[in-house]
């Protein structure tokens, strides 16, 4: 079986910087939605972006950091290291959907207080809300 963290992997385009200081997109967020996913229980999820731009996140199994290329509003998702843990349905499928959704990712934004991270067509693939 092939690995969900597999899809995660993509090529970073350039290289991988910190967030600027004061970066809209630092610091703790929940995830509210994943395209393509219908129901989750936001409250186990977690995305934690730091000030050196390393990136840790869950959504309620496995734990996956990294440290995405970010230049301005354009971000990619490179390689990311993660637990292993066996993941129960639907927690398995859902995993899979969300590293399919972050290798989609290339750019992001804040809108109405939630940080969307788009897809190439210019669509959330990911939204969050800020925790703290």
């Amino acid at each position: 079986m092939r690995s969900w963290v597999a899809a995660v992997a993509l090529a970073a385009l350039g290289g991988a910087g910190a967030l600027a200081a004061g970066s809209s997109l630092a610091g703790a967020w929940r995830i509210t939605a994943i395209r393509g996913v219908d129901a989750f229980d936001a409250g186990r999820t977690a995305f934690e972006a730091a000030a050196d731009g390393r990136v840790s996140t869950t959504i309620g199994c496995n734990r996956m950091v990294g440290k995405p290329a970010v230049d301005g509003d354009w971000i990619t998702f490179g390689p990311m290291a993660s637990t292993r843990m066996a993941c129960l349905p639907p927690l398995d499928r859902l995993e899979r959907a969300y590293a399919a959704a972050l290798a989609g990712v290339r750019s992001w934004r804040i809108e109405g207080g939630r940080l969307l991270l788009l897809a190439a067509d210019g669509k959330a693939a990911v939204t969050l809300e800020r925790t703290q």
